[in-house]
């Protein structure tokens, strides 16, 4: 083997090993350029919808909103899935069979139904191809449009091996489309924070998610100013900036000053087994979590109603009365459905945050119930910049929820992850390897 094509090699060991991409400029928005499909000889779909500013899917690709043209080769296979969705409207899907011959347009006209008390998450990344969680649940690669979304606050991630997952809770209005964009990190070892209070059993919220109750530990936090806001209800809230090291662990413990006059309550919502879909007076809450409660704040004094729903199990509904300043604890024990034929896994860690993976797939991060698992066994990986992965093989039964906790050993300093080189120095060592190559050639 020659010098260059040694050297080629290897570029091509660096860039299997390091994980990421390139950064740039923000994403721009989705537009209704035409996609071109492989082939030589061209026909044309023109899909349209009413309304538009529909977002179009095409065997399985986004290829822009209503109206949009598509150049589609005559000799492509002759079916085609077509699937058009909208915030607040009830997604639209067709099969059109057959291929346009060469310049002749197939014209696709949706008519989209209103959804009740639904909109849409449209989530982008850069880089794209990203996958993306919604309420640790669904998956999908960005770019994509979750709809139709319950009217309410949803978790969203977004996980690309070698950057810092990136987390947010967004809220969804009737009939429209919340935007999350997620311009991600290199990953690089972070940090902890570990947070009491006084009184203790209080909210906790980094960067505007949710992170359980007092005391707790978050992982997986980026080194840098993070925002922290620490609430119960009959307190005001203490909201301040803490600044976390990498493998560092910062501690507050702050002081809540009793509010003489409050105008809310708020309702601590639990379940066993964890993991069901919750519904308040019809908006959507969350998801019940292992470990900590899910919390509704901001209630407006009065009877409330509750509805409990999760696969598997006999849904659940409940009335409570909220009063200002207090906090109405909710713990339901769900009925299994004889019938179910699938099972979960329930995953705690300590730290919380960290990635899990099934079967090598991404699925979300600390705590998350991973549900509609088929029986059988399973290999469950535990991730966090930082900290030793936590491998367990896990066996599941048909109507069971198996509940698992994983407890993170930090790594020594100067280490990395098995396998791997830091992503940080991937560009540099691709970089070295080029020039090397040129002044070789």
């Amino acid at each position: 083997m020659d010098g260059f094509h040694a050297c080629v090699l290897i570029i091509g060991i660096i860039a299997g090993l390091a994980s990421g991409g390139s950064a740039g400029e923000p994403l721009p928005a989705p537009t209704a350029a035409p996609a071109t499909l492989p082939g030589s000889d061209q026909g044309y779909f023109l899909i349209d919808s009413l309304p538009r500013e529909a977002d179009v899917y095409f065997d399985g690709k986004f290829v822009g909103e209503t109206p949009v043209t598509i150049d589609v080769s005559i000799t492509a296979k002759p079916a085609h899935e077509i699937r058009i969705i909208r915030g607040g409207y009830v997604p639209w899907s067709t099969t059109y069979q057959g291929n346009p011959r060469p310049g002749q347009t197939f014209t696709v006209m949706a008519s989209l139904v209103h959804a009740t008390a639904s909109g849409a998450i449209q989530v982008t990344s850069l880089p794209s191809g990203a996958l993306s969680t919604l309420d640790r649940a669904q998956s999908r690669e960005t770019p994509y449009t979750y709809a139709p979304v319950p009217i309410g606050d949803h978790e969203v991630s977004v996980y690309s091996p070698g950057y810092q997952t990136y987390y947010t809770t967004v809220n969804v209005q009737k009939g429209e489309t919340a935007h999350v964009y997620a311009g991600l990190s290199l990953a690089i070892p972070g940090g902890v924070l570990a947070v009491g209070s006084t009184p203790t059993q209080a909210f906790v919220y980094v960067d505007g998610v949710y992170r359980g109750v007092t005391p707790l530990i978050a992982g997986n936090l980026a080194p840098g100013q993070h925002l922290v806001k620490v609430s119960k209800s009959g307190y005001h809230d203490w909201t301040g900036e803490v600044e976390v090291e990498a493998g560092a662990e910062a501690a507050i413990r702050p002081t809540l000053v009793k509010d003489p006059e409050p105008l809310y309550g708020t309702v601590s919502i639990m379940s066993s087994p964890p993991g069901a879909d919750v519904y308040a007076d019809g908006v959507y809450v969350g998801q019940t979590r292992a470990g900590s409660p899910l919390v509704y704040r901001g209630v407006q004094p009065g009877v409330q109603e509750f509805h409990l729903a999760m696969a598997g199990y006999q849904d659940y509904n409940a009335v409570g009365v909220v009063r200002p300043g207090e906090n109405y604890d909710l713990a339901i024990s769900l009925t299994p459905d004889p019938q179910a034929a699938a099972g979960r896994i329930s995953l705690v860690s300590l730290p919380s945050g960290a990635d899990v993976f099934l079967n090598n797939a991404h699925r979300g991060p600390t705590p998350i119930t991973m549900h509609s698992l088929v029986p059988g066994s399973y290999d469950l990986l535990v991730r966090m910049p930082g900290y030793e992965d936590w491998q367990a093989e896990v066996g599941v039964a048909a109507g069971e929820t198996v509940e698992m906790n994983a407890t993170l050993i930090p790594r020594p300093p100067g280490t990395h992850a098995q396998g791997a080189i830091p992503a940080y120095l991937a560009p540099a060592g691709l970089a070295i390897a080029v020039l090397l190559c040129f002044r070789r050639k």
